[in-house]
C-alpha cells in the first residue's frame, strides 16, 4: 500500500537542526533557501528512484553495509534530538535514557510487525500532523507582521545558497531509507515530498513574520517559541504543547522505519543478537557519548548536512557503478 513515510523522513531533523541552521545562515530569507533547496531535493529524489530500480535487480553487499551505517547514524541523531528538546522544555531533570527508552521500545515493537502496520500508521498520523499545523497557522494570523520579511534578499547570496544546500541535504538525502517500502513510485514520492516542503515553508514563514529576524536567531527552537504567543480568549495559554505531537510523530515514524531497516539488513544467523547490539550501540553513542557533551552535540548539528552529503556521494557512486554494470551486460 502507499504510505506517507516520505513526509515524516523529510522533516524529522528540521526540528532542532534544520530550522536552526536555516535561520542562522539565511535569517529572514530562509524561506527563499527552502524553495531553492526543495528544487535540489527533487533532483536527489529522482536519482534515488533510479538507484532503487537498479538495486532491485542486483544485490550489493557493499551497499548493504553502507546502508546499515547510514541507518545507525540517523537513529543516533534522533536519540540526541529527542531528549534535548524534552529536557529543554518539559522534563528538565529526567535522565535522557528515560526519555528515549519508551520511544525506542515502541519503534522496536513496530519493527517486529509487518511493514503494512507502519505504512498504515504513517498515513493516519500524516492526516493528524497536517491538521494540527493548519490549525496553528490560523491561530497565528493575528500575530503576523509582514514587515519582518522586508527587505527581501538582504542576506548575502552565498548564505542563501548555503542554506538551500543544507535544506536539500536534510530533507531529501535521508529518503533513501524508504528503499524497502512500497513507495518506489517517483511521482507519488515527489508529491508527498513537495507536500512536506510546502508545510515546512509555511512553518518558516509564520516563524519569521511572527517573531522577526533578531528573535529567530536567538531562540534554539524558534519554530516552537513562536507558538508561545498564542492565547485563546485571552486566558487559554500554553497550547503550544499540543504542537509537539507533530515533531514526536516525525521522529517516531522515522525511528520505526530505521529500526525496521536495521532488522532486515542484518544476516539471519544470530539475527536477534546482532540486532540488539546495533540498538544498544546507537543508545550508547546517542546518550552516553554524544548526548552528555554539549560541544559534541553542537558539532554534530553543524556537520549533519555535510555527513549526509558524504553519504549521498557514496550512494551516487553506487548508482553510477550499477548503471555501468547494466550497460556492460
Amino acid at each position: 500500500m502507499k504510505n506517507k513515510l516520505t513526509y515524516f523522513i523529510s522533516s524529522f531533523s528540521m526540528f532542532g537542526i534544520g530550522f536552526f541552521l536555516l535561520f542562522k545562515y539565511a535569517g529572514k530569507d530562509a524561506w527563499i533557501s527552502l524553495i531553492l533547496g526543495s528544487l535540489i531535493g527533487i533532483i536527489i529524489l529522482y536519482l534515488y528512484s533510479k538507484l532503487k530500480t537498479y538495486l532491485k535487480k542486483r544485490n550489493s553487499i557493499l551497499f548493504k553495509i553502507v546502508f546499515y551505517i547510514f541507518n545507525l547514524y540517523l537513529i543516533t541523531m534522533i536519540l540526541i534530538l529527542l531528549p534535548m528538546f524534552v529536557n529543554s522544555f518539559y522534563l528538565l531533570y529526567t535522565p535522557k535514557i528515560i526519555v528515549v527508552i519508551p520511544f525506542l521500545l515502541l519503534a522496536i515493537y513496530l519493527s517486529s510487525k509487518e511493514k503494512r502496520v507502519l505504512e498504515t500508521l504513517s498515513t493516519f498520523t500524516f492526516v493528524i500532523s497536517i491538521t494540527v499545523i493548519i490549525i496553528y497557522f490560523f491561530l497565528l494570523l493575528k500575530y503576523v507582521n509582514l514587515d519582518y520579511l522586508t527587505p527581501v534578499m538582504s542576506t548575502p547570496r552565498l548564505n542563501i545558497i548555503t542554506s538551500a544546500l543544507i535544506f536539500a541535504s536534510i530533507s531529501s538525502i535521508p529518503e533513501i531509507v524508504t528503499l524497502n517500502f512500497n513507495n518506489n513510485d517517483f511521482k507519488y514520492e515527489l508529491k508527498v515530498y513537495l507536500t512536506s516542503c510546502l508545510f515546512l515553508l509555511g512553518i518558516i514563514l509564520f516563524t519569521i513574520i511572527c517573531l522577526g529576524e533578531p528573535l529567530i536567531k536567538i531562540y534554539s527552537f524558534p519554530e516552537y517559541a513562536v507558538l508561545k504567543q498564542i492565547k485563546i480568549l485571552d486566558f487559554i495559554e500554553n497550547i503550544e504543547n499540543i504542537s509537539t505531537f507533530i515533531w514526536y510523530f516525525n521522529m517516531f515514524i522515522t525511528l520505526a522505519t530505521l529500526t525496521t531497516n536495521i532488522k532486515e539488513i542484518l544476516p539471519k544467523p544470530y539475527h536477534q543478537i546482532s540486532y540488539s547490539l546495533s540498538i544498544i550501540l546507537t543508545v550508547f553513542l546517542g546518550i552516553v557519548i554524544c548526548g552528555s557533551n554539549y560541544r559534541i552535540i553542537i558539532t554534530l548539528f553543524y556537520t549533519y548536512p555535510l555527513v549526509l552529503f558524504v553519504f549521498f556521494l557514496i550512494f551516487l557512486l553506487f548508482l553510477i557503478y550499477l548503471k555501468l554494470f547494466k550497460n556492460k551486460e
